[in-house]
């Protein structure tokens, strides 16, 4: 596996796990049950995990799983500082 293909394989994984934080937030702070909230919880981490299961099952290299994990922080760095608030005021629940 070439680096510039893990970096894009932990990338994509990095989205989907950003895209289920995003969601498990927005329920989170719409009011809606706290379980629903934990049970995504859970899938997301079980998506690191099968992640990380598929990466061992086709045979990465650790480099290569580091380069994936590089993939995923960039992206993870991505959303956490150049996405700008949903409301610039305070949030809900505090």
């Amino acid at each position: 596996m070439t680096e510039s293909f893990a970096i894009c394989i932990g990338g994509a994984f990095g989205l989907l796990y950003m895209g289920v934080l995003w969601a498990a937030v927005r329920i989170l702070t719409s009011g809606q049950s706290v379980w629903l909230f934990a049970a995504l919880g859970l899938l997301r981490a079980g998506l690191l995990v099968s992640a990380l299961w598929l990466a061992i099952w086709s045979g990465a290299t650790a480099v290569d799983i580091a380069f994936g994990t590089l993939g995923f922080i960039a992206v993870r760095l991505f959303a956490t500082r150049f996405v700008k608030p949903a409301q610039a005021g305070g949030a809900s629940w505090k």
